[in-house]
């Protein structure tokens, strides 16, 4: 459990805390009964965004390594155009026509 459910179930109970002590029993455990749903949903919230970043993160990380290869094979490519460019324009030079 991350510290933000924690802290938003803390505060929860603390508001159900004092929701109950001015209700009667009926209306107090109605009370509960919402908070600890209120509570449970925060939770589950903050799970599915920490879970999102977490997934985000991880797409992040593969687009940049896919990049980075796709780069480094770009430049093998030119390196072996700029190569053989070069080596033609040699044999253009030793035979002129």
């Amino acid at each position: 459990m991350t510290m933000q459910t924690k802290f938003a179930q803390l505060l929860l109970a603390g508001v159900a805390t004092f929701a109950l002590a001015a209700c009667s029993d009926k209306t107090g455990e109605s009370a509960e009964t919402t908070v600890e749903s209120a509570g449970d949903d925060t939770a589950r919230n903050v799970d599915a965004a920490g879970n999102a970043i977490e997934n985000a993160a991880e797409d992040t990380g593969d687009a940049m390594a896919r990049a980075g290869d796709n780069a480094e094979a770009a430049a093998a490519d030119a390196k072996q155009n700029t190569g053989e460019a070069l080596e033609e324009a040699g044999k253009d030079l030793q035979n002129p026509k």
